[in-house]
C-alpha cells in the first residue's frame, strides 16, 4: 500500500511550503534515477542534495552525493541532510523503504510512471516543486508533441513481432504497459505482451514458438552477460534468418523521465528496419533441439 504523503503529494507540498511561492529552492533526496533526469531536464538540478547508484545522467549528476541503492539507503545521512522531501518510485523503491521515510516525518513525491503520458505530468509536478514552471511547462510540452510525431510515423505500419529480452538467465522480458506503449507505438508486436506480470520469466521454447522476427537486447548497468542465450543456434528463427538481434542503450527505454524517446526512437527506426528486411516466415513450429 502507498504511503498517504505519497497519495496526497501536491496538496502536501503546497502545505509544507514546497511551491513556486518559497523564496529559496527546496533541498531534495532523490532515490530513482529517472527523476534525478527529470529534475535536470526542467533546470532543477541544483536541488538534490543525495541521491542513489546509478544516477549518472547527465554528468553533473555524478557529482551528487550517494545515500545509497533503490533497495537500501543510509538513514543516518538522508536524516543529517535534512531534505525538504524525497523523491521516491513506488514502482522500485521498496515498501519497508518507503514506509520507514514515512514514520521519520518526511514528505514524500512519487515520479513512478506506467504509462508514457505521465511524464509530462511529472514533469510539471517537479516544476511546482521547484519552482521551475516555465521550463518544465516547456519539457512537457515537447515531450508531448514528440511522442505524438513518433507514434503518427510509425504506429500504424504493419506489424513486426518482436521479443524483448530483458536478461538472459533466467530469461527474463517484459509486458509493462508502458513497454508495450513504446512497442505499439513504432508497429510493433510484443510478443509476451499479454503476459500477467510486468516482467515475465519465459523459457527458450516459448520464445522459439512465438517465432519473433527481431529480438532487442537492452545494454545496461550489471547485464554484461546479454550473450549468455546463443540465439544463432537456431537459423530457423525469423530473427536470425533475417539478422535482426539487435542491441540497444537499456538507460534509455528504463528510465521513464525525458530520454525514454531517444530510447523509442532507436527501437522505431530498428523495427522499420526489420520491417524492410522481411523475408523469412517459418513454415513449421521451431523445436528446441541439442546443437
Amino acid at each position: 500500500m502507498k504511503c498517504r504523503s505519497i497519495l496526497l503529494t501536491l496538496s502536501l507540498l503546497v502545505s509544507t511550503g514546497l511551491s513556486a511561492n518559497t523564496e529559496k529552492q527546496p533541498r531534495l533526496v532523490v532515490l530513482s534515477p529517472h527523476a534525478v533526469e527529470m529534475l535536470f531536464e526542467i533546470g532543477a538540478g541544483d536541488s538534490i542534495i543525495g541521491t542513489v547508484e546509478y544516477a549518472d545522467f547527465p554528468m553533473a549528476a555524478n557529482q551528487i552525493r550517494r545515500i545509497g541503492r533503490y533497495d537500501f539507503i543510509d538513514y543516518e545521512a538522508v536524516m543529517l541532510l535534512q531534505p525538504d522531501a524525497i523523491i521516491v518510485n513506488t514502482s522500485t523503491t521498496s515498501a519497508p523503504m518507503l514506509t520507514r521515510l514515512e514514520e521519520l516525518g518526511f514528505t514524500l513525491v512519487d515520479t513512478s510512471v506506467s504509462e508514457l503520458k505521465q511524464i509530462p505530468t511529472r514533469l510539471l509536478e517537479l516544476g511546482e516543486v521547484t519552482g521551475h514552471q516555465q521550463q518544465a511547462r516547456q519539457s512537457a510540452d515537447k515531450f508531448e508533441n514528440t511522442l505524438a510525431t513518433i507514434k503518427r510515423k510509425y504506429q500504424h505500419k504493419s506489424r513486426i513481432d518482436l521479443f524483448y529480452q530483458i536478461w538472459p538467465s533466467p530469461l527474463t522480458t517484459t509486458a509493462s504497459p508502458w513497454m508495450n506503449e513504446i512497442f505499439t507505438g513504432c508497429g510493433a508486436n510484443n510478443v509476451f505482451a499479454g503476459s500477467v506480470s510486468d516482467y515475465p520469466q519465459v523459457s527458450l521454447e516459448q520464445v522459439l514458438s512465438s517465432t519473433p522476427e527481431m529480438i532487442i537486447k537492452p545494454i545496461y548497468h550489471g547485464n554484461s552477460n546479454q550473450e549468455a542465450v546463443n540465439w544463432s543456434e537456431w537459423p530457423e528463427l525469423p530473427a536470425v534468418a533475417n539478422e535482426q538481434i539487435i542491441t540497444i542503450e537499456g538507460d534509455l527505454i528504463h528510465r521513464t523521465g525525458p530520454r525514454v524517446l531517444e530510447g523509442m526512437l532507436q527501437i522505431c527506426e530498428k523495427v522499420e528496419q526489420a520491417r524492410k528486411q522481411k523475408i523469412y516466415q517459418p513454415k513449421e513450429p521451431i523445436e528446441v533441439v541439442s546443437r
